[in-house]
């Protein structure tokens, strides 16, 4: 196993030990997802994506409780992004709120927005190299990584989302899960680039 696919696997150890001990849970999105939900490491990675519910509400008591366990933190207040660094490695949190059986995911503070149902979001541990952890589930994984104008308008597919694709595709299919249902469910609202010139997203971007 590479050495910082290693080091994240402590940091997810922490990340749930953190969470379950402030009564949160904390879900991991991003490439490292695709293995976590594939079951086995295809990749070296470099960092965690994740969310954490009310992060906002607990930021004081969080950095407090990642600081005790040696990690470095910072906290973006204008992008309500938490981020840890430890071993050369880091992992970054936003926040996520339950609204009334929604999901507000904060990916860029009050900036923007990504909506869908929370009960997608994993409702027990999965365990991942002895490590529990939660994710955002094949489905919102996927969508996020076919349809990225959810979250940035600059953003292009590099080989490795394709790989994390070709990873997710079966697990669709073994779940027999129909993509068409889901994207009806998930929206988002970026004002950040519509601020940057970017005309369509001054309207939320839906999926058809």
């Amino acid at each position: 196993m590479d050495d910082n696919n290693q080091k994240l696997l402590a940091i997810l150890r922490d990340i749930y030990a953190v969470s379950a001990e402030l009564g949160l849970k904390s879900y991991v999105w991003g490439g490292f997802a695709a293995d976590i939900l594939h079951g086995a490491f295809t990749r070296e990675h470099r960092d965690l994506d994740c969310f954490t519910e009310n992060l906002t509400d607990h930021i004081d008591t969080l950095k407090t409780r990642y600081e005790a366990l040696g990690y470095t933190v910072n906290y973006l207040e204008n992008f309500w992004m938490l981020q840890i660094y430890k071993d050369g490695v880091h992992a970054a949190f936003n926040c996520v709120k339950n609204i009334g059986g929604i999901a507000h995911w904060y990916h860029a503070g009050r900036h923007g927005t990504v909506f869908f149902p929370f009960d997608w979001l994993d409702k027990e541990p999965l365990v991942f190299y002895g490590a529990r952890v939660y994710t955002i589930g094949v489905p919102l994984l996927y969508i996020l990584k076919t349809n990225v104008r959810l979250l940035h308008a600059e953003w292009q597919t590099r080989d490795k989302d394709l790989a994390d694709i070709a990873l997710l595709e079966p697990l669709l299919a073994s779940q027999k899960i129909n993509i068409a249902d889901f994207r009806k469910k998930v929206w988002s609202h970026n004002p950040i680039w519509y601020a940057n010139g970017y005309e369509e997203y001054y309207y939320p971007i839906t999926l058809k």
